[in-house]
């Protein structure tokens, strides 16, 4: 078959997290300078000769061997930094672990080429990846703040650095999430939902998860009894009644943050963590069943 580079069909790998999403584009343009092109066609540059392959790819019922990458950049002649990038997106896609994903991710948004979507996903995973980015746009807020970094540095438990707390202003400023008050000149919230790809929002908020819970652990030490409210409860239930508690649980949660909402200013900032886990082997639940 004539060449993936004469073809000139070859998308830009380095806009992609998705390493099937890349293939499947490239098909669709070479399927678009050829008719005749067929999904069997492409499989064949995979050394896979059914009609099922690329289907099968899409839908993630098979995955690409990692031993075979090295054959498949040469047929889709990728240089150098292209074939590095495209095994660490088959990498990222296939790691097992939180940690290994997250290896993969930082890897990722290190070598793509720079441009907003670069930079928009990595702003996003940075804003997860400390747990003081949060803290700092309630503070910012506070009617007593007087738009010195060291203000809210001393006020953030465990203190950070003033250096940091620039930082996590600027990224927030990067993100919408806090504007200037034209008419005030204070800062203001704004309201701005991080979007991001699942799989970037799995990693980052994942990471961020472990940090608070590990601050959480350490304030049963920092502060005193009537200064936190530390509650654990071990409950046996039936298995069918998981998704009842879960539920509940999350109504909690909405009514919490709807109150926190009506606080007309801010003045402190408090972690809630709101952890249900099982402690025993469960079978797996048919939630659609118990509804």
């Amino acid at each position: 078959m004539t060449s993936v580079k004469e073809w000139q069909v070859l998308p830009n790998i380095f806009l992609y997290l998705d390493y099937r999403a890349f293939l499947y584009d490239l098909y669709c343009a070479m399927h678009a300078r050829n008719p005749k092109f067929t999904p069997t066609g492409f499989g064949r540059l995979f050394e896979d000769h059914t009609k099922n392959f690329l289907t099968d790819l899409l839908n993630r019922k098979i995955d690409i061997d990692p031993s075979t990458i090295s054959s498949i950049a040469k047929k889709l002649e990728l240089n150098a930094k292209q074939r590095d990038y495209f095994e660490t997106l088959v990498s990222f896609d296939q790691a097992k672990s939180h940690e290994m994903k997250d290896r993969y991710f930082r890897r990722i948004i290190s070598t793509r080429e720079y441009g907003p979507v670069k930079e928009l996903d990595k702003k996003q995973y940075q804003f997860f990846s400390h747990w003081y980015n949060p803290v700092v746009r309630e503070l910012v807020t506070h009617p007593d703040f007087p738009d010195e970094p060291s203000w809210i540095a001393e006020r953030i438990i465990p203190e950070i650095s003033e250096q940091k707390v620039l930082d996590s202003i600027k990224l927030l400023v990067s993100l919408g999430l806090i504007v200037r008050d034209s008419g005030k000149g204070r800062w203001r919230q704004a309201d701005r939902v991080i979007s991001t790809p699942s799989e970037v929002m799995s990693i980052a908020v994942f990471r961020y998860q472990q940090d608070v819970i590990a601050l959480g652990r350490k304030a049963l030490e920092r502060f005193n009894a009537d200064q936190r409210d530390m509650r654990t409860v071990t409950m046996g239930i039936a298995q069918k009644a998981y998704p009842e508690v879960k539920k509940r649980v999350e109504t909690f949660w909405k009514e919490l943050l709807t109150y926190a909402n009506t606080q007309d200013k801010v003045e402190c900032v408090y972690q809630v963590n709101i952890q249900l886990f099982p402690l025993s082997k469960v079978e797996s639940i048919d939630v659609a069943k118990t509804h």
